[in-house]
């Protein structure tokens, strides 16, 4: 990136592993919440497995990587508001982690941010890395916490994301095909997607690059 806009802050060139944060499942056990439903079970939600860190993912994803920065960008209100509306759900924070790989040769490979969305019961925490153009290069599935769904992981349905940008819609069986028994954790993936090229595009229009 030539400069970071206003809002933006460089964190340094050493990578840091994100920490994930740990999601509690509910008990068969708990109480019942309101409505007298009863909570689902441990085998219904799932356990939770860690398949790559940040820094795995994006060396999966980008050849080549000698060094990685960390910058931070603050979303303004109405970015937040066009996100909402443009996928369809708030965005949990107005706050980016925005991970740009360099060559040894320190050219600028790309950017990555790091993506959680609610499936059926729990977050799914992934990685989707795009090209200088905001274009998908790769997405990969760091944390997976459901117990069904966990196709989305698997490369052939990843794939799919592969030079998609902002504009594409990215909804099951229209541009990326559904997986069946998995239809929440693909809507889930398609969301965080979705929200990341949006959102890098907010910040290229602001000169973050």
């Amino acid at each position: 990136m030539r400069g970071l806009a206003a809002g933006a802050v460089a964190l340094g060139v050493l990578f840091a592993s994100v920490p994930v944060r740990p999601s509690q499942p509910a008990r068969a056990s708990d109480p019942a919440p309101m409505g007298g439903r009863a909570r689902p079970t441990d085998a219904e939600i799932g356990d939770i497995r860690v398949y790559l860190t940040p820094e795995q993912a994006v060396r999966e994803i980008f050849t080549g990587v000698a060094s990685v920065e960390t910058l931070l960008a603050v979303l303004t209100a109405d970015e937040m508001r066009e996100l909402k509306t443009r996928v369809g759900f708030p965005a949990p924070s107005d706050t980016v982690r925005i991970l740009r790989p360099r060559s040894a040769e320190g050219t600028t490979l790309g950017y990555a941010v790091m993506a959680e969305e609610v499936g059926k019961y729990r977050p799914i925490t992934f990685l989707v890395g795009t090209d200088a153009e905001r274009r998908v290069k790769g997405v990969e599935v760091l944390v997976y916490r459901e117990s069904r769904g966990g196709e989305v992981r698997r490369e052939r349905f990843l794939r799919q994301y592969r030079t998609k940008s902002a504009a594409d819609p990215l909804r099951a069986n229209r541009d990326i095909l559904n997986v069946a028994g998995a239809t929440l954790s693909v809507n889930a993936m398609n969301r965080g997607v979705k929200r990341v090229l949006i959102t890098l595009d907010f910040l290229a229009a602001r000169g973050v690059r």
